[in-house]
């Protein structure tokens, strides 16, 4: 198990001599701690010490204790000269410790890896709590790590795992300082510092001696961080969870904002057409919309042609100066009129005596009207004010009226309701499907092919009957509105009172606002989007 040194300290401690009593067989007895009257030698060294080895070291209250001796090396090893320089004679042996069976620490200098490996051996013998190591040196720094090549012993490393005892090393200067001190308490009272002293003090025998008490205090490092360093770990992970989810979608909103942008400009989508962002056309595409003179004589409604080809009005297109009103003099007439690939009907377009955003009537041969690409008529002024300040989208039949690759900033709120409005669609078509597999959806579609295949100049009758109906209607309904908008405006002959009733016209056409911000939503779902811009 691995294991932190908070410190080392050293005590003296005095001892009887079994001698002393007359007899061989008493055992020693402590007879007390001389450093407590400051007449022995103490020390502490904390924060200073490197575990080099931790294998077994068991421990009583956080402390290993034991008295502190250097390991005997056999007769005529070669060690013995190479540590004479720093180890004393006189150094406390095993013989020299009392003959009981109190614990021991060893410690030894650290010159060769065959010397070390030699005190090692000598100490696995002895009935050894701990192993103190030093490298010979005025250093008072804290040792290498047990990773470092110092303390390579040339087999593998398996010194660290052989031995049962815990093996630490410290600083040069302090275990010289240890080595030293083991020197000069190594006999009785008659040959240690003080010894005349505590004899006194303590009524000892001077044939008592006195000897070096180690105690190591050790904790072990915990498997479970500290309560606030556990908090942080998590909260840093939450908040990586969630600045990484954020980044992707970001990524992933960019992207679907970069496709959108494709299709609008070529014209797959229509943003406004599908309730997603209130648009305006640029006032210079308005102007590339066509300016005609007003030309239509109605025929009699009675001798209308049954073919759908029927012909079609002229308008005159305007040659006019850009700078000049539009309500000025007549124009020359072009043949020129609401040919146009975008007509979504014929009939619709071919009578329009009516302006459908002011209700006033067109004059024949007089007034200015301004063709858009879907084939509906306008005065000049109201279409115009309508394109550009309250809507894209044609007031008649919704077209679109943006010009192609014309495509407004395309924001995360736009992206998100197109995509439900597709998954949506999606849905609705599911359901569509499934109701087709019904008999009635059977049904019904056989009878529509055949009403479309079989009868096809019964289709074409039934049409321009239609289309003669159609007329009519829309005609009247157009009077009627236009007679109810003049009822209910103050002054309806006035230029004030039409420009008021056009206004409210294109609010009426234009529909209601679109909520095509996040300025209604509660501010935590607002940071929500900012932050998770996907959901």
């Amino acid at each position: 198990m691995s294991m932190n040194v908070d410190e080392i300290s050293n005590v003296v401690l005095l001892f009887s001599n079994p001698a002393w009593k007359g007899t061989g067989t008493v055992p020693n007895t402590l007879i007390r701690n001389v450093t407590d009257s400051s007449l022995g030698y103490s020390s502490v060294v904390a924060g200073n010490v490197t575990v080099l080895a931790s294998r077994y070291a068991s421990t009583t209250n956080g402390d290993i204790q034991g008295l502190l001796y250097i390991p005997d090396l056999p007769a005529g090893s070669d060690c013995l000269s190479d540590v004479s320089e720093y180890v004393s004679s006189r150094a406390v042996r095993k013989a020299d410790l009392p003959p009981t069976n109190f614990n021991l620490i060893a410690i030894a200098p650290w010159v060769t890896p065959e010397c070390t490996r030699a005190f090692l051996a000598s100490a696995r013998t002895d009935p050894l709590r701990a192993f103190i190591f030093y490298r010979p040196s005025n250093s008072i720094h804290k040792p290498p790590p047990p990773s470092s090549s110092v303390w390579n012993l040339n087999d593998e490393g398996r010194w660290k795992t052989q031995n049962k005892f815990p093996i630490l090393a410290v600083s040069g200067a302090y275990g010289q300082e240890l080595m030293d001190q083991l020197g000069l308490y190594s006999g009785d009272l008659s040959e240690v510092p003080n010894g005349t002293d505590i004899s006194a003090v303590y009524n000892a025998d001077i044939e008592d001696y006195v000897r070096i008490w180690t105690r190591i205090t050790v904790s072990e490092p915990s498997n479970l961080p500290n309560i606030w360093v556990f908090f942080l770990i998590i909260i840093g992970v939450f908040l990586a969870v969630i600045g990484g989810t954020s980044l992707l979608m970001h990524f992933a909103q960019r992207r679907r904002r970069i496709w959108l942008r494709r299709r609008v400009e070529q014209g797959e989508i229509n943003l406004e057409g599908m309730g997603i962002k209130r648009l305006t056309v640029p006032p210079a595409e308005i102007d590339k919309f066509p300016l005609f003179t007003y030309d239509y004589k109605p025929p009699d409604l009675e001798s209308l042609p049954t073919s759908p080809t029927s012909p079609r009005s002229t308008r005159t297109r305007s040659s006019r100066p850009r700078g000049t009103s539009m309500l000025d003099s007549p124009l020359p007439i072009s043949v020129n009129g609401l040919d146009s690939p975008f007509a979504s009907s014929h009939l619709a377009t071919n009578h329009q005596p009516t302006c459908a955003i002011c209700l006033e009537p067109y004059e024949n041969r007089a007034t200015i009207i301004r063709e858009l690409p879907c084939g509906h008529i306008f005065h000049p002024d109201c279409i115009d004010e309508f394109l550009s300040e309250c809507s894209s989208l044609c007031p008649l039949c919704k077209a679109c009226m943006l010009p192609r690759g014309y495509c407004p900033p395309i924001t995360n709120a736009m992206v998100r309701r197109e995509r439900a409005i597709h998954k949506l669609r999606d849905r609705i078509e599911v359901d569509d499907v499934d109701d087709d597999d019904s008999p009635k959806g059977r049904m019904h579609s056989w009878r529509s092919n055949v009403m479309k295949n079989w009868l096809p100049a019964k289709n074409n009758d039934m049409q321009s009957r239609a289309g003669t109906i159609e007329l009519r209607s829309a005609a009247a309904a157009l009077a009627d509105a236009a007679r109810a908008d003049h009822e209910r405006t103050p002054s309806p002959g006035t230029d004030s009172g039409i420009r008021a009733r056009a206004r409210r016209r294109m609010r009426e056409l234009a529909g209601t606002e679109m909520d095509d911000d996040e300025h209604g939503l509660p501010r935590w779902q607002r940071i929500r989007h900012r932050i998770f811009p996907g959901f």
